[in-house]
């Protein structure tokens, strides 16, 4: 699920959702794409602040007509390196093998220039920015590859469930809008865990929904003889067809919760919970694997006349979010970046303009 090229995770400037469709997806009607890109563009400024790289990129960019934008690699390893120590200082060439972060400008071959983290600078704070947009870059790939989901409920349920969603996408827009603006870690944390809290409401009261239509979906007819039996008993309604429309509200709940859980990914991964963040899918997997089961899946299939792939789907994304976490850990980044951001590398400037948008 992650997009590679050479073994990097790709952090655009921007995050889109199914770019693909024709239709958008109702995270991107709440406007979360815009709330993630404040992550993106502060870690950015921080990480491109720390490593000093405005003068290579600007010479760089002038040399070459019309190019307005680079990107800047970070090698596989460089964060556990700069953990362990081993990076505090790095003087070598153009060497793609080495630990040393490289500038490539946009329509150009080769290295066009290559940054040297000198002696003083914060290790630390350049690996907590590289991690955090590592987790962006993960959430972009995932966001950016999902389709969008097939709404099919009507206005009295679909206001039940836009307060749920409501309920987790306030308080992540909420802790989004605050984020530019946190000094310390601490800050941060404390707003993450009240922010995370009260998104597991929302949560939960949408797991609840599911588990309701999961047990009307129980009583769906799940043979000929049932269908047949249902029609004399209920002859002027259309059983199958009302249990047709709860198993469309049921993936559809299902597929929502995922990108929901994905947005909460993001609040925890902040605040340093990596391992809370597989706890946080481990519950819906482990939903899908125990009621999703082949008994299921053979009634529905009945019910729609073979047509499950919202099943297959909730099943794939949930197997490859796993792998999609691991590679936050294991891949290098490319780091995508606009010529006028070059202009934010002082921190002072970069405080001034993100007050200036808060006015």
């Amino acid at each position: 699920m992650i997009k590679q090229m050479e073994n990097n995770i790709i952090i655009k400037p921007n995050t889109e959702i199914a770019p693909q469709s024709k239709k958008k997806d109702i995270l991107s009607l709440y406007g979360v794409p815009q709330m993630l890109d404040k992550i993106t563009q502060k870690e950015k400024t921080n990480l491109l602040n720390h490593l000093n790289c405005s003068m290579v990129v600007v010479d760089s960019l002038n040399k070459i007509a019309h190019s307005d934008s680079f990107f800047v690699e970070i090698p596989k390893g460089l964060r556990e390196a700069l953990k362990t120590g081993k990076v505090t200082l790095d003087k070598s060439g153009k060497n793609p093998g080495s630990f040393t972060p490289n500038i490539r400008v946009k329509g150009q071959s080769g290295i066009q220039g290559q940054v040297t983290i000198s002696k003083g600078t914060d290790s630390q704070a350049i690996t907590q920015s590289l991690s955090n947009l590592a987790m962006m870059g993960m959430v972009q790939t995932v966001l950016a590859n999902i389709e969008v989901i097939e709404e099919k409920v009507d206005d009295i349920k679909k206001g039940q469930k836009d307060d749920r969603v409501g309920n987790v996408i306030g308080p992540f827009k909420g802790f989004m809008d605050l984020y530019p603006t946190f000094k310390t870690q601490e800050d941060l944390d404390r707003a993450a865990t009240l922010a995370y809290m009260e998104m597991q409401k929302g949560l939960s009261q949408l797991h609840k929904q599911i588990d309701r239509e999961y047990e009307k979906l129980e009583m769906a007819p799940k043979n000929g003889w049932q269908v047949t039996w249902n029609t004399l008993k209920h002859f002027f309604k259309d059983d199958v067809g009302k249990y047709r429309n709860i198993y469309a509200d049921y993936v559809y709940d299902l597929q929502l919760y995922n990108r929901l859980i994905l947005l909460s990914d993001v609040i925890l991964y902040l605040k340093g919970g990596t391992s809370a963040m597989h706890s946080n899918h481990q519950v819906m997997l482990q939903y899908c694997n125990d009621w999703n089961d082949a008994t299921f899946r053979k009634n529905m299939q009945y019910l729609t006349h073979s047509e499950i792939p919202e099943i297959v789907k909730i099943d794939e994304f949930n197997n490859n979010i796993s792998k999609s976490l691991e590679g936050i850990l294991l891949n290098g980044l490319q780091i995508e970046c606009k010529k006028e951001e070059t202009k934010l590398l002082n921190t002072k400037q970069y405080e001034s303009t993100i007050n200036s948008e808060r006015c």
